[in-house]
């Protein structure tokens, strides 16, 4: 099932905007993350706000977004025991995902480097330095954000902002209000 998950991730290569339904994708992802979690004695919990609309985005990429702050999270906690969590709701026309773990947290003079290309804390041959600028350009080519908090033994929280389109906004809004919700 793992290499089946794999081998299918592995082929979706493509940046075609289509619908995405983001809860469906984080779940796939948390699956695929799963067995790494559990051999580094992390529990990942999910927190999925029912009913978000389908955003019309590459799923490629905001999969690629997901998958590296779900590595970089587990990467951080190093075998430890430690609990990441991943959530997603609606916020004022956005889709806010956020991935917090209670691992190490990030010292407050790499905070400002993060989203930098080439800066890594990783040890030589670990990593490019790559991944969380490559994450930044995405979502920022999508309209939409991503941040950072962190506190030193208590962890990492990214928060990644996401657009509704003005239409499907408004059309939320309205169905919002003859449901009373």
């Amino acid at each position: 099932e793992i290499t089946h998950k794999l081998l299918s991730f592995a082929r979706k290569t493509d940046s075609r905007i289509q619908d995405v339904r983001l809860n469906d994708l984080i779940e796939e992802l948390i699956a695929l993350a799963e067995q790494r979690a559990k051999y580094s004695k992390v529990t990942i919990h999910a927190d999925l706000a029912p009913d978000l609309p389908t955003l019309r985005i590459s799923q490629t990429e905001i999969q690629q977004v997901l998958l590296n702050l779900i590595n970089n999270a587990l990467d951080a906690m190093e075998k430890k025991g430690s609990r990441l969590d991943i959530s997603s709701r609606l916020e004022e026309g956005h889709i806010i995902i956020e991935v917090a773990d209670d691992g190490p947290g990030i010292p407050e003079a790499n905070i400002t480097r993060i989203f930098d290309p080439f800066f890594t804390t990783k040890p030589v041959g670990k990593g490019t330095g790559l991944g969380l600028a490559i994450c930044y350009g995405i979502i920022k080519k999508m309209g939409g954000d991503i941040e950072v908090r962190s506190t030193l033994d208590e962890g990492t929280t990214f928060r990644v902002k996401i657009p509704i389109p003005e239409q499907e906004a408004g059309e939320r809004a309205v169905s919002d209000e003859t449901t009373g919700a």
